[in-house]
Order: C-alpha cells, then structure tokens, then sequence
C-alpha cells in the first residue's frame, strides 16, 4: 500500500507540537482535515499512532517508531520546498549550520568562505542537544557539536572530524602561569570559573573533576564563555577549556595555557546530520570543506 507523505508529514507536526489543533493551525489545515489524515495513516499503518487527552496528544509504541521516519519525510520535502523556491526566485543557495559555542567562533572561515553570488553559509549557534534536535527537526541541515557521538535521534550520524584536549586556563600572572602541565589536584585552591550549566565542555570538565575527587575551593558561574574569559583576564579565577577559546587572549600575554597531567581530557567534534549520502551536495560542499580549509581548532600546544 503506498503511503501518502502529506499524511506523514501531518503526523510529524502533530507530535511534536503535542496538539491536533497546533498543527491545523501550522499546516493551515482544519482540524477535521488533520484528524482525517491521521485516520488514514494509522489504518495504512494499521496500528493506532497516539491517544487523545485533555493536554493533547501521546504517542503509542507504534506512533514512536513511526515518528523518525514520517520527521525524515517532512524534512525532506521541506528541502525540495527551499530548493525550489531559491531556484524560482534565482536566491542563493544556503546551508543553515548550527555551531556549538565552544566552536563558533572557530567557524567564521565557513562562513566567509561560502558568501558567493551562489552559496552561503549561515551559522546559528547554540548548545549541542537544541542544536542536534534542530537537525533532527530540519531547521539546520547539519551542525558542528562538541562530544554529539552517542543517543543521536533515528535518521542522523555523527562523523568526527577534530578533537582537542582540555587545558587549564590561568592568568599570566598566575603562580602556575609558567608551569607546563599540571596535576589536577592544583585545582583544590583554586577558584574555577564555569560556563554555563547546559554547555558540553562545562559537562566534561566536571566529570573529570568528579572522577578525580577533586573540590575547589572556591566556584564561580559565569553565564556566558565571553563572561568567563573577561573574568580569566582580570584574575578572578582558572577554568578548564580548551585552548582554542582562548588563543587570542593566550597570544596577547593575558592568559597561559597549560596542559593536564589526567585522563579523558579529550573532546571529540563532530558533524551531525543526515548520512551523506543523503544531503544536498550544497550541504556536502560545505562540509567537505571542513577537511580542507582552516582548522577550527588551532589549540595552544
């Protein structure tokens, strides 16, 4: 029995806005017309897809399978949409990319480099999970993650494509400032700065903290990176980042870089979207380039 993608992509909207009547609304639909198509999927599928309540809907065990595939259709046409329209309208075509925020300010070059008369770039940065749904939800057509290699949503892959190590960030002035490596014990009487809570690189430096059995003496939240490295600058405190964030202000004489005598400092980038094979070559081109121009990583040695 062949399966009407209209249907499937109303299904898709209905699940994730939770509500029959949101998706009419964002299909401009009516809700006969929605309840209508989902009738018809789950007796194609033949299996009920979800239950209706007071807050909306929830899906069933069969809606839940069925949900990666019917957002992998709907993103889909959605690109055949923008495809066409760019095409009908002689628009450039563009490649939304989202970027973590440990590495947006790495990935400027992709932008520079495709801002042509035919392609552009456009970055959008965020967490790594918001950034992995809006993939999955076929806002971004890929984007650049830090540590993005496990419990990826159904449909999408992550490919590594750079790692760099955690270091410990102090001021130049610092007692430690001329040290090579240290031990994280030195950590003890410090104050360490942190991001903020949902950032990957704050996860993974906590962890090894943990791991550890490391306290320090004193903590610090800063809401933002930009925060935390004007911080570092005036003395307030030491972090654990990656030496990439930091390169200017290291090159400056403002901070020092040092190394750490632990284990699973690593942090892995990566690329998630959509299998290769999959993407438009517009998105390939682009992500191709990643293993051709600048490094977005340039970490201090």
């Amino acid at each position: 029995m062949r399966i009407n993608p209209d249907y499937l992509v109303t299904f898709s909207a209905v699940a994730e806005l939770g509500s029959v009547s949101k998706a009419a609304e964002f299909l401009h639909l009516s809700q006969p017309a929605v309840s209508g198509q989902l009738r018809a999927l789950s007796d194609a599928v033949g299996a009920p897809l979800y239950t209706r309540h007071s807050r909306g809907v929830t899906l069933t065990a069969d809606g839940l399978e069925l949900l990666p595939l019917a957002q992998a259709i709907a993103r889909n046409i959605r690109r055949v949409g923008d495809l066409a329209h760019q095409n009908r309208n002689h628009l450039k075509k563009q490649v939304r990319l989202g970027v973590s925020w440990t590495l947006a300010t790495r990935a400027v070059h992709l932008a520079a480099r495709f801002s042509g008369d035919t392609l552009k770039v456009s970055l959008h940065a965020d967490h790594t999970p918001r950034l992995i749904q809006m993939v999955a939800e076929g806002e971004l057509d890929a984007t650049l993650a830090v540590n993005a290699s496990h419990a990826l949503p159904d449909g999408l892959e992550a490919r590594r494509f750079s790692s760099e190590d955690l270091r410990l960030i102090v001021p130049a002035s610092h007692r430690l400032a001329e040290d090579g490596y240290v031990n994280l014990s030195a950590l003890q009487s410090e104050t360490v700065l942190w991001p903020m809570p949902e950032s990957s690189v704050r996860r993974h430096a906590a962890k090894l903290l943990q791991v550890g059995g490391i306290t320090p003496q004193h903590e610090l939240e800063l809401g933002s990176f930009l925060a935390l490295k004007s911080a570092l600058v005036e003395g307030l405190g030491v972090a654990l980042l990656p030496g990439s964030m930091v390169s200017l202000e290291v090159a400056d004489g403002h901070l020092s870089s040092l190394g750490l005598e632990a284990n699973d400092i690593t942090l892995g980038y990566h690329v998630v979207s959509a299998p290769i094979a999959m993407l438009p070559n517009t998105v390939r081109e682009v992500l191709d380039y990643l293993g051709r121009g600048p490094s977005l990583t340039n970490a201090d040695k």
